[in-house]
C-alpha cells in the first residue's frame, strides 16, 4: 500500500503544478482493453470492457502548444465460461495522461486539439471471481507480498484528437502498452485499445 500512496502523492503534485490560467476539464468516456500474451512463440488475445472518469489540468506552453496533465479511475471487466465455470474478471486503474496539444482554431467556437504523450498507469484492484460447486472463490493477480506474477505499473503511448466547441469536446485515440505487465520472462503480457469520451471545460 505504500506504494500506491506514494503514486498518488506524485500524482497529486504534478495535477496541482502549473499556473493560475489552468484550464479544468472534466470527463467520461469508454475504454476497452486488448490484452496480448505471448508464449513461445505463439500470441493470444484477450478483451476486457473500460470505462472511465477523470479531470485534467491544461497549461499553455506556446501560442497553440499546451500541456495537460490528467487523473482518470477507470474500471475493467469481463466475464467467460471456462470448464463449465462462470468466471468474472475485474480491474480496477489509475490512469495519469502527461500529453502534449495543439489547438486549431476554425472559428465559431469550433476547435481541433490532436494530442500525444505518455499515459502512467497504475493498477488497484484486479481479480477473478468464480463458484465452483457453489463455494465463491477471489483469486487476486496482485500482491503486496511481492509474490504476484503480474506488474501493476503499465505505461503507454498515447494519441489521439479532441473536437472542441466552445467549452465541451469529444475526442477519442488509442493506447500503446509499452511494458511487460508479466514477470515470468518467458511470458510477455502487453495490454492496448482505443477510447472515446465527452469532456467539458469548467
Amino acid at each position: 500500500m505504500k506504494k500506491v500512496f506514494s503514486f498518488v502523492a506524485v500524482a497529486a503534485a504534478l495535477l496541482f503544478a502549473g499556473n493560475a490560467n489552468a484550464q479544468m476539464n472534466v470527463s467520461v468516456g469508454y475504454m476497452p482493453e486488448t490484452i496480448t500474451t505471448t508464449m513461445g512463440g505463439a500470441s493470444s488475445d484477450y478483451s476486457m470492457n473500460g470505462f472511465f472518469v477523470g479531470f485534467d489540468y491544461t497549461n499553455e506552453l506556446t501560442a497553440g502548444l499546451n500541456l495537460s496533465v490528467g487523473l482518470r479511475g477507470r474500471y475493467n471487466t469481463s466475464s467467460e465460461t471456462i470448464l463449465g465455470v462462470d468466471v468474472n474478471h475485474t480491474q480496477i486503474v489509475l490512469d495519469i495522461p502527461i500529453l502534449l496539444n495543439y489547438g486549431i482554431d476554425l472559428g465559431g467556437g469550433l476547435k481541433l486539439v490532436p494530442f500525444l504523450g505518455p499515459t502512467v498507469s497504475f493498477a488497484l484492484v484486479g481479480n477473478d471471481k468464480s463458484s465452483p460447486l457453489g463455494v465463491d472463490v477471489t483469486t487476486e493477480w496482485y500482491g503486496d507480498d511481492g509474490d504476484s506474477d503480474y506488474s501493476r505499473l503499465n505505461l503507454y503511448g498515447t494519441a489521439g484528437l479532441s473536437i472542441y466547441f466552445n467549452q465541451y469536446r469529444i475526442f477519442g485515440g488509442y493506447n500503446l502498452g509499452l511494458l511487460d505487465l508479466h514477470k515470468n520472462s518467458n511470458v510477455e503480457k502487453k495490454s492496448s485499445g482505443f477510447f472515446v469520451g465527452l469532456g467539458m471545460d469548467i
